[in-house]
């Protein structure tokens, strides 16, 4: 053993107490200043100085080297990143030998067998270059190599994205402010899955979410969905009585969309004019009340606000929102509180802070269920417009 190449090292550490150390630098930090991706706050003890750092788009076998290019890559304050799978020991190859198949040998010599640990995070944010390029989020499997004095010897490190388009995001300028956040509390009775797909979409905007978080978040979609179908048919799960009792909460409010599940045919939002989608635009919903329906509120009017050119340009389309009646299975008439049809009356389109519009000739009608309305959240689907689905974040 070099004492040179140890000093300042933790040599020989527990497995489990180096798996326990990395998770904690991989979400919080060593120091507690973030997660070591977005911050290069990681234990250094636990890395050999020569250890090889490499993913599809770089290798570096320097300690210092890697530590101090983290530190200027992500703006944390702006970028987050979280384990998705725990770390675990990977089997050596001896376990994985059939019976009676010798180790492997070179010059005679039996081959060391490194310990690997393997993991998953998930990544998002600003890089801190001048023009601010955002990076969608992807997952990237760790694996870490330790040698036989305990320390680690590589970090390997593979995307679910591919490097071109990671290279792509790295040189594409962010024009505009990131989306706004909701920053209401959590209503203490709001079920557990609205709370969690409220925090992974809070703040973002659709398109930027990877191929499995859009999985997960469909996941989450269809569950909240199936608890609400079977709430207003029973009561007997407290989820369910939860979920049954935000279904009278109000459309009234501002809501942003923060997520678009495409219809059937991979329709999206329905445009009555069509303007180009970029990244950076946001779209909105503005339901107003005037009216008292079974003790509880329904909006009469609705402004959607689809940006053209981030906050620079922006359609508004406005109308009146009605409750449809719907015949039931039994013949007679009846409301549903998921179904509401939008009169279009009219629309413009406006400059910056609406010094400026233009009148449009839009008219129409529109029909979305309203399929879940919380404090903080709603699902609605679009009817004539492809079925698409959103969920948008009340502000």
């Amino acid at each position: 053993m070099d004492s040179s190449t140890t000093m300042g090292k933790s040599i020989q550490l527990p497995i489990n107490e180096i798996i326990s150390r990395l998770s904690n630098d991989l979400v919080y930090g060593s120091t507690g200043q973030g997660g070591y991706f977005l911050t290069g706050d990681l234990s250094k003890d636990l890395f050999r100085d020569d250890c090889i750092f490499q993913d599809p788009t770089n290798r570096v076998q320097s300690l210092n080297q890697y530590q101090n290019a983290l530190r200027i890559l992500f703006n944390p304050k702006s970028s987050t990143v979280e384990l998705i799978d725990p770390l675990v020991i990977l089997p050596s190859p001896s376990q994985q030998q059939e019976p009676g198949q010798e180790q492997q040998e070179e010059d005679g010599v039996t081959k060391k067998e490194y310990t690997k640990i393997r993991g998953r995070i998930r990544s998002r944010g600003y890089l801190q270059l001048p023009w601010h390029p955002y990076v969608t989020a992807y997952e990237s499997t760790i694996i870490y190599t330790i040698d036989e004095e305990g320390l680690i010897v590589c970090q390997d490190q593979i995307w679910s994205k591919d490097a071109s388009k990671a290279l792509q995001e790295s040189f594409t300028p962010s024009f505009f402010n990131p989306p706004t956040t909701s920053h209401r509390p959590t209503p203490s009775n709001e079920p557990r899955l609205v709370t969690q797909l409220f925090h992974t979409i809070n703040g973002r905007r659709p398109y930027e979410y990877s191929a499995e978080e859009r999985n997960e978040i469909n996941d989450l979609i269809r569950s909240i969905l199936l608890l609400t179908s079977n709430s207003e048919r029973s009561s007997d799960n407290q989820q369910q009585r939860e979920l049954s009792s935000y279904q009278s909460s109000s459309l009234v409010g501002t809501w942003i969309l923060a997520y678009l599940q495409p219809g059937p045919n991979g329709a999206g939002i329905d445009r009555r004019i069509p303007f180009p989608e970029f990244d950076f635009n946001d779209s909105y919903q503005i339901f107003r009340d005037d009216t008292n329906v079974n003790n509880g509120i329904i909006p009469n009017s609705v402004i959607n606000i689809g940006q053209i050119l981030g906050p620079l340009a922006k359609i508004q389309v406005y109308g009146t929102v009605e409750q449809e009646d719907v015949t039931t299975t039994r013949g007679s008439t009846a409301s549903t509180p998921r179904r509401f049809q939008a009169n279009i009356q009219g629309g413009k389109l406006c400059l910056k802070d609406d010094d400026l519009c233009i009148g449009l000739p839009i008219q129409g009608v529109g029909l979305f269920d309203s399929l879940y309305v919380g404090e903080r959240l709603r699902i609605g689907q679009n009817l004539n417009g492809g079925g698409a689905r959103v969920v948008q974040i009340r502000l």
